[in-house]
């Protein structure tokens, strides 16, 4: 079903705000809409947009796949937990098949299909992709089984107690999730960085469980506000390597870098 008036009036209404209409924009275009196709989500998906409708989170078990959700999200994620009921579970990449890849784990861990805004930010305007989930039973979850702080969490984030008592894999996957997320890997190191040393002191006492040394806390000389450790041991990388080459979730970029070793 179609309606060309309609659909017209909404591309129009599209052009005048710079952006996708939402019900709220036109009171009247909405009344139309639902009288004509039942919902406006209806109406928009007859004009040809793509709908997010709502989904429900199947809860999951912690398994390696969350392990590595984790360590991803804790290093280069967000939770969005807001009084106007606005709950938001979210992963960053400027990257197109690590997008592909966070929607494919998303779904095989929560049967839920994450919904992909491209976004710009920095000082240079950089694209990169925000691959989000909609859900307060996640996000209650994730703050209140995993202790991931919402909102800002950069200087008081640290290794959830659940991870650190979870089996050899679901640790191994939550270290491949943290060095993807905030990992830089040179020629002769693995560095991980962040602004939390509680964090950094509780990631040394985890890869000593697999005989990796990381060193010392040292701060960034750049800013002065981030903190960092190094993996440089030649033996210590290659029991990286193997984490890799074990699984089946991790950043390509990040391995063919680590497969150098």
């Amino acid at each position: 079903m179609y309606d060309l008036e309609l659909t017209t009036e909404l591309k129009m209404l599209e052009s005048t705000l710079g952006r996708r209409p939402q019900k709220r924009d036109s009171a009247t275009l909405n009344y139309r809409a639902r009288k004509k196709f039942g919902s406006w989500n209806n109406f928009m998906i007859a004009s040809g947009y793509d709908v997010h409708i709502y989904q429900e989170v199947t809860p999951a078990n912690l398994n390696e796949t969350y392990g590595y959700f984790i360590g991803l999200l804790i290093t280069d994620g967000h939770i969005r937990y807001s009084k106007s009921k606005d709950y938001k579970i979210a992963l960053y990449t400027s990257y197109d098949d690590e997008k592909w890849l966070i929607v494919e784990f998303i779904k095989n861990l929560f049967n839920y299909k994450a919904a992909i805004t491209k976004r710009k930010y920095g000082f240079n305007k950089k694209e990169n992709y925000e691959i989000r989930i909609s859900s307060k039973k996640l996000a209650d979850e994730l703050m209140i089984k995993f202790q991931i702080p919402h909102g800002p969490k950069s200087l008081k984030v640290k290794v959830p107690e659940i991870i650190k008592n979870g089996n050899i894999e679901i640790k191994k996957a939550f270290i491949r999730g943290v060095i993807d997320g905030d990992g830089c890997i040179s020629e002769k190191c693995i560095k991980i960085t962040s602004g939390s040393i509680d964090f950094l002191n509780e990631m040394i006492e985890l890869l000593k469980e697999f005989e990796i040394h990381a060193g010392k806390i040292t701060k960034d000389r750049k800013t002065g506000m981030a903190f960092s450790i190094r993996i440089c041991r030649y033996q210590d990388r290659l029991r990286i390597k193997e984490m890799y080459n074990s699984s089946r979730w991790y950043y390509k970029r990040k391995k063919e870098k680590i497969d150098k070793i």
